[in-house]
């Protein structure tokens, strides 16, 4: 099951929205249609700040229309981690940072083989909260330290363990 539609999931992005002081980005690969639907059915719609993913709309038949991010027609993004060609998530995260940073602390949630790429751009400071038994450990586990990966990294395997790490995030030191 998706984190997305656990309950603890929900109650905890949910709390953290409400105590303030919190800036809530979404980074996916997914699409607007996707991700605009699970939100509303959560009645979570107003918990990003923003949200960076691919276009997509239905048509008039009913179809679900999807596109890339970066249009295949245009520049291209010059990741050599190994990004998606729609999207560089390490570029869109930078930009996103600089358009509405500083930030003390980034917390950055993933599991995809594609979230490597943001996760190195990111400080000792900083928290990324890791899925277990997905792609984004596996590259942890075998190139985070040679190509220099400085963030804490706290893994979750359940929706209610990382509800339990987002509620221990005030907890954390921070560097």
């Amino acid at each position: 099951m998706d984190r997305s539609y656990h309950p603890a999931m929900t109650r905890v992005t949910s709390k953290v929205k409400a105590e303030g002081q919190t800036t809530f980005f979404c980074l996916s690969n997914a699409n607007s249609v996707f991700i605009s639907t699970i939100l509303k059915s959560k009645g979570l719609e107003n918990l990003f700040d923003q949200i960076t993913t691919n276009p997509a709309e239905w048509d008039e038949s009913g179809l679900l229309k999807l596109r890339r991010r970066i249009d295949p027609s245009g520049p291209q993004h010059s990741c050599k981690i190994g990004c998606s060609p729609n999207m560089c998530k390490g570029e869109e995260l930078e930009a996103f940072i600089k358009e509405h940073g500083p930030f003390d602390r980034v917390v950055y949630t993933g599991d995809g083989s594609n979230d490597f790429c943001p996760i190195l751009r990111l400080r000792s400071q900083d928290v990324v909260c890791c899925r277990l038994y997905r792609g984004l450990q596996k590259r942890i586990d075998q190139e985070g330290e040679k190509l220099g990966l400085k963030a804490q990294i706290k893994y979750w395997a359940g929706a209610w363990e990382a509800e339990e790490l987002y509620n221990q995030l005030p907890k954390l030191e921070s560097n």
